[in-house]
């Protein structure tokens, strides 16, 4: 890691530029001159990446969104439920008929592949799952997608 993606990374990672280099330290359980050395030098010990990798990627209270569902339009009019915290996935709301057969405006719309949850007035198809889930489920948290849907459109 170069020195340059290094300071990104922790800027982004605390997001802020003031104070960087001894918030990082701190997180990196080093001292501040350390890292002020490990820029000036331009050499990043390997470690560091690493550590960094997993700081970014950690799930903790402060690291997760604040809303757990999302759901909203994209610009092709179709319409998603979004899942912000582990296990993480986006799923297609497609309005359906009486049949269960999605209405015109939502064609082309594939309610048969994968998993598809059906509701009275919608299905939950196109799943893309972000994080792994257990087959097992896969189905508890369709409807709890479902249910952030209804309580939103109430």
């Amino acid at each position: 890691m170069r020195a340059d993606e290094f300071r990104n990374s922790a800027i982004a990672l605390l997001r802020s530029a003031v104070g960087w280099e001894a918030a990082i330290a701190r997180r990196l359980r080093v001292q501040p001159r350390t890292v002020r050395r490990w820029q000036a030098a331009g050499f990043i010990p390997d470690w560091v990446e690493t550590k960094l990798g997993d700081l970014i990627g950690k799930t903790d209270p402060d690291a997760v969104p604040r809303d757990e569902w999302i759901v909203g339009d994209a610009p092709s009019r179709r319409e998603y439920v979004y899942h912000a915290r582990p296990p993480r996935f986006l799923a297609r709301i497609v309005m359906v008929d009486d049949n269960g057969l999605p209405i015109a405006s939502e064609e082309p719309a594939d309610v048969v592949s994968g998993v598809v949850y059906a509701n009275d007035d919608y299905v939950l198809a196109e799943a893309v799952w972000i994080d792994e889930v257990e087959p097992g489920e896969v189905v508890k948290w369709l409807e709890a997608a479902a249910d952030a849907i209804d309580e939103m459109s109430d």
